[in-house]
Parts: C-alpha cells; structure tokens; sequence
C-alpha cells in the first residue's frame, strides 16, 4: 500500500527518530511518564498524518527510492560492460578501445578549442552529446560481444548435425507411429514429436544466426561512423536543438539493430531492452 510506505519512511527518519526518543526520555525524566507518554504518541501520530499524506514529501520519496534503483541499475551495467569486454578477443578489444580513445582525443581538442577562443561549451550540448555517446558506445560493445558470441556458436554447432539430428528423430517417429497403440507408445510418441519441433527450432535459429552475422558486422561499421560523427562535434559549438536532433535520429536509427540484438539473445545471452546504459565517456564540469 502507497500511504503505508510513505508513512513508514516518515517514521525511520532520523529526525523523527530522534524527536520520539528525546520526547520519551523526557517523560520518564519528568517523572510523569503517564502523561508524558500519550502526548509523545498522539503528537507522533499527528506528524506522521501530516507528513506521510504530504504531496512534497512523497515526490521526495519517490525521488529517493528511483535514484537509488538507477544507482543499482548503473552498477550492474558497468559491471556486465566490464565483463563483456574482458571476454572479447584481443582484436576486438582493440577495436572497442581504439574508437573510445578517438572520442577521447576529439573531446579533448574540442575543450582546447574552447579555452583557446574564450568560450565555454554548452552544458546542456555536452550532456547530450556525452548520452548519445554511450549508448552507441554501449551497443557497438554489445555488437562486437554478440560476433564473438556468434563466431563461438558457428564453431560449436554446424547446420548438417542439427539436421542430422532431426533426420534421425523423424524417422524414429516414423517407426513408433507405426506400432500398436498402446500408453507406451503414445508416450513416446509425444516425447519424439516434442524431440522433432526442437530441432526444427535449432534450424530456424541456426538461419537466422547465419544471415544476422553479416548485418552484426554492416552494423559495426556504421556505428563507428555514427560514433565519431557525433564525438566529432565536440570541435564545434552545437546548439542544444541540433545535438538533441542528432541524438534522436541515432536512436531511431539503431532501434531494427537492437532488434536484431534481442533475437540473437539465444547465442549471446543478451537483452537490448529495458537497460541502464553505462557511463562510458566520464563527465566532465563545465564552469561558466
């Protein structure tokens, strides 16, 4: 129940906390711990009305309680990045690190460019542009993660022993369908049916494995052009609408690629929906 949780954070605040000991401490103190007591209580009930019940005071919980989810959120992320990266080849390490260390370079001769005009960048230009910035990062890690996984999986699983299997499944079908009914039988039979869609399964998925491997890789390269485009800015000063136009289009346009990604999550383990993005790029303050 809303109320009641917002009640309850009332009462364990440490102010409150606070005020109740020292209101019963006082009473027993005063020696009149009969009086004292029931005023402690009914004025504890009346602030915890007040302020459960209060519009400004539950915004402050709700504020709370969702910067602490997204902080648990964005550790996770950082740690499942931090992971991810680790298990990639070195050739693809390098790959990842290379374009990080150009967007690092470009922001850095932006900042100089800036300080040698005079001119301080944008706040709100840099915010955006540093969002953008790690959610390409973020879902290039993703892409380069999803072709290893991809390469692991080719590796391990060919088409003509899926095949194979199913063949052999068919045929074993074949032969229990032909026997005398009985529950035997017919248990085994739907054991061989469920057998032969599983398979037929694995091939769809093997399919759909091998035509989305080359789009991982087109994916790649476009995303390294999108990425240093938009790291490219930071040499020029950008207005808000621009950049925020910018950062929208890049969204819209890796929306088919994060499909893409959340199909494949039986090979890669990965989910592209409903995430925190991890703060790849470090932040920076921007003094006026």
């Amino acid at each position: 129940m809303q109320l009641f949780r917002y009640i309850r954070k009332a009462f364990v605040n440490h102010w409150n906390l606070l005020g109740v000991v020292g209101g019963i401490g006082f009473s027993v103190l005063s020696g009149r711990p009969e009086i004292g007591l029931p005023l402690v209580a009914a004025a504890e009930v009346a602030w915890l009305g007040f302020v459960g019940t209060h519009p400004r005071f539950q915004q402050y919980v709700d504020v709370t309680e969702n910067e602490a989810v997204r902080s648990q959120d964005a550790a996770a992320s950082d740690e499942r990045m931090r992971k991810m990266f680790a298990a990639l080849p070195r050739g693809l390490q390098n790959r990842f690190t290379e374009l990080l260390k150009q967007c690092h370079e470009l922001r850095a001769i932006g900042q100089g460019f800036h300080a040698a005009s005079s001119t301080a960048e944008d706040g709100t230009v840099a915010e955006l542009r540093s969002n953008g910035l790690d959610k390409l990062l973020w879902l290039y890690l993703k892409l380069l993660y999803t072709e290893y996984s991809l390469n692991r999986f080719f590796e391990t699983t060919s088409l003509e022993q899926i095949q194979h299997g199913l063949k052999q499944v068919q045929e074993r079908l074949k032969q229990e369908q032909q026997k005398p009914e009985g529950s035997q039988r017919d248990r085994i039979i739907a054991t061989l049916q469920d057998n032969v869609v599983t398979c037929e399964q694995r091939v769809a998925n093997f399919g759909q494995a091998r035509d989305s491997y080359e789009l991982v890789r087109a994916e790649q390269q476009r995303l390294e052009t999108r990425i240093r485009s938009l790291a490219e800015m930071s040499i020029s000063q950008g207005d808000p609408g621009t950049i925020s136009s910018q950062v929208d289009s890049v969204a819209g346009s890796v929306a088919e690629t994060e499909k893409t990604l959340e199909d494949l999550k039986f090979v890669t383990g990965l989910s592209s929906f409903d995430e925190t993005v991890p703060e790849i790029l470090p932040r920076q303050k921007v003094t006026q």
